[in-house]
């Protein structure tokens, strides 16, 4: 008798499990959770070896895509062998209009070193090279990378300095952040 009981509890659990999933996810599927989500990661490191500031950003290659033929009205085809020549040139171009790091209050020029693809995702190193500084009070970021595409894109940034580590959510309506150290 108690087989009978677990094999029919568990066949109709089974069955109100399934239930509820498809009660739940039915509604959601008509307001549009397949929304498209739009983030960037960037993570920036002081290296006291090397007095400089190195930077690691990522972003989705099918956001950076539509954003260059958009921007600079180019046809990049971005991690093909068909990619354009010159296509770091217009990434650097665009990162250095839209992407500004501050070292105690005052812009900084950082290089492009070049990028990489890992899956769907274009992963850019930056350095700022050879600080001369004697102490680093504070380093701000402001990351409006993808905002002219993408209202709702939001920009991770983690920094990482002397053991200070933070991490901020930039959006289009607050896309500053300032570390103090």
């Amino acid at each position: 008798m108690l087989v009978i009981f677990e094999k029919y509890y568990s066949s109709r659990m089974h069955q109100i499990k399934r239930l509820l999933l498809f009660i739940y996810v039915l509604p959601l599927l008509g307001f549009g959770i397949y929304h498209e989500f739009y983030v960037s990661v960037t993570d920036i490191n002081y290296s006291e070896e090397n007095k400089s500031i190195q930077m690691i950003s990522r972003y989705f290659v099918d956001d950076m895509e539509k954003l260059l033929k958009e921007r600079y009205r180019i046809s990049p085809k971005l991690m093909s062998k068909n990619e354009l020549d010159n296509a770091n040139f217009y990434i650097e171009k665009y990162l250095h209009d839209k992407f500004i790091v501050s070292v105690n209050g005052e812009p900084t020029d950082f290089k492009f070193i070049g990028k990489e693809y890992d899956v769907d995702v274009m992963k850019c190193y930056l350095e700022i090279p050879n600080l001369k500084l004697k102490k680093i009070a504070d380093i701000s970021v402001q990351s409006r990378v993808l905002f002219d595409i993408f209202p709702e894109q939001q920009n991770i940034v983690h920094m990482n300095f002397n053991d200070e580590q933070k991490s901020f959510m930039l959006v289009k309506e607050n896309d500053k952040a300032m570390l103090k150290l």
